[in-house]
């Protein structure tokens, strides 16, 4: 009786450990998403998240979010091209000069000519799915998307996937 009464408390001891461990795996899965989406100028308009590869340490970290283009976000890109991103200079939750986006540009994009500028770039905080990679990869190194940067980030808004890829590094 004292062995079943111990392996009892052991048992709900462990379930609450591990729905505390639930718990803050999903808030770090918001606040992750949260932080991300953030970056992004008001303008892009986003719909769900595809993707989040991140890799933090104390003081630097680097990542990509991939989410997919809210929306009628994709044909206004279209239509418009790189003069839709006329009012995308700002993030959309921080107001100061380090997440401004300078001059948008039309892909393709010459610094990724060679396989390693782009492949640090998407991968630093961790690999994202084969397909979607392949993607963003071919998008970059073609036209019909555009991208800016910032001091440590670079987006990139891929109308004909109906893609918007940010990625950090610092």
């Amino acid at each position: 009786a004292l062995c079943a009464r111990k392996a009892r408390r052991i048992m709900k001891a462990l379930k609450i450990i591990g729905a505390i461990a639930v718990a803050i795996i999903g808030a770090w899965y918001l606040f992750e998403d949260y932080w991300y989406r953030k970056a992004i100028p008001e303008n892009i308009s986003l719909s769900y998240r595809i993707s989040i590869t991140s890799d933090s340490g104390l003081r630097e970290g680097c990542g990509t979010a991939v989410y997919k283009l809210g929306g009628k976000t994709a044909e206004a890109i279209k239509e418009q091209g790189v003069k839709f991103f006329k009012e995308s200079g700002q993030a959309r939750g921080h107001s100061d000069q380090y997440y401004a986006y300078g001059e948008w540009m039309e892909t393709p994009r010459d610094d990724w000519s060679r396989s390693e500028n782009w492949s640090y770039e998407l991968l630093c905080g961790g690999s994202i799915s084969g397909s979607l990679y392949d993607d963003i990869v071919e998008s970059g190194r073609t036209g019909g998307s555009y991208y800016s940067f910032t001091d440590e980030a670079v987006l990139m808004v891929i109308p004909d996937k109906k893609l918007v890829v940010f990625s950090h590094n610092g």
